[in-house]
């Protein structure tokens, strides 16, 4: 499930984002089956690695993004220093959950197809 589906990003550290922090948009993140992450930061385009094992931990390491100024995108830099410091990821039907220890930092909602 993971995979299949493209993500948006509902809330960072516990608290709903706030659309208007990101510039073009709310944060995406799409995972690929070669252990590629990539997406939109509300902002810049980034993508990475991520590691996955079968108890649903999760590394992800080497993003990368372009460095466009936006206006009002001041939730961007702190959705990517959140989403390096993951460490567990679950799914549950439309939403996807990355944690730190015990600790819910970044949820998502699937976004669905056109």
């Amino acid at each position: 499930m993971l995979t299949a589906t493209s993500w948006q990003v509902t809330e960072i550290n516990g608290k709903p984002i706030d659309k208007a922090d990101f510039g073009n948009g709310a944060p995406t993140a799409t995972f690929s089956t070669d252990n590629k992450i990539n997406g939109k930061g509300g902002c810049n385009g980034y993508g990475g690695s991520y590691n996955l094992n079968e108890e649903g931990g999760i590394n992800i390491s080497q993003l990368m993004s372009t460095k466009m100024y936006c206006e009002n995108a001041k939730g961007e830099n702190t959705y990517m220093k959140v989403l390096e410091s993951v460490d567990m990821a679950k799914v549950e039907k439309d939403k996807l959950t990355l944690m730190k220890g015990v600790d819910a930092v970044l949820v998502f909602t699937a976004v669905k197809a056109n």
